[in-house]
Order: structure tokens, then sequence, then C-alpha cells
């Protein structure tokens, strides 16, 4: 069996590089999160609501970290659902702008009826 030194070399090469490309210490990046809890009824209304909300999510460089709609919750009083949006990059009052925002008053008048949430900004570095 013929071995090929540069196909050894390479996979050596490549292994080395994970390896230490895992140990060196990452610079941390700053997120501003809205970490929303409560409840949320069933309605079409909802789906409306999170459709519209989608795109103006990638607008502001957004994107969702965690949508559990039956979270365990250990201590407290709330509802089973919490949904985690991260902005990387985003500072709180960037995170009070956006939710001030026509474009989100509008969605919030939309869901208000049919949600009991927690809202909250949260400043986080990762």
């Amino acid at each position: 069996m013929k071995v090929n030194v540069t196909a050894v070399v390479a996979i050596a090469a490549g292994s080395v590089g994970l390896i230490v490309g895992a140990l060196l210490p990452k610079p941390e990046q700053a997120y501003g999160l809205a970490v929303v809890t409560g409840t949320t009824e069933k309605t079409p209304v909802m789906k409306d609501y999170v459709s519209k909300l989608q795109p103006l999510l990638e607008k502001a460089g957004c994107a969702y970290v965690s949508r559990d709609y039956d979270t365990l919750y250990m201590e407290g009083k709330g509802g089973p659902m919490t949904v985690i949006v991260g902005c990387k990059g985003a500072t709180k009052d960037q995170g009070v702008a956006f939710f001030n925002s026509p474009e989100y008053q509008e969605l919030v008048e939309l869901r208000a009826p049919y949600t009991n949430w927690q809202f909250r900004l949260v400043q986080a570095k990762f």
C-alpha cells in the first residue's frame, strides 16, 4: 500500500489547526438580547405577528437564539413560553429604539390582545 505523504501532512496540519483554534481564547462579542417570557394564545393572529416580525429582525441584524414554548421554569410565576432574540453588537438603547419604533409598535398592537408577556432587554457579552 502506497502512502500519499501530501495527504497525511494535510490531515495532520488540519487537525493541529482545529485543536489550536479551539484552544485559543476568543474575543468576547457584545449582544443585545430581547428575552420574552409569558403566555400566548394560539391564534392565527400570532402567525401573522411572527411573519411580520421576521423581516424587522433581519433588517436589524437580529436572530432567534431560542424559541421554547414549553419552558421548564424552576421558580416564580410566569408562562411556559420563552423567546430569546440576539442582536450582535447591539446596545440596550438600540433595543429600546427597535421596541419603540412605529413598525414594531404596530406589531405590539396586533399581538397584545393575545399575549401576557414579560419583555426584557439585556446587554450580554460572550
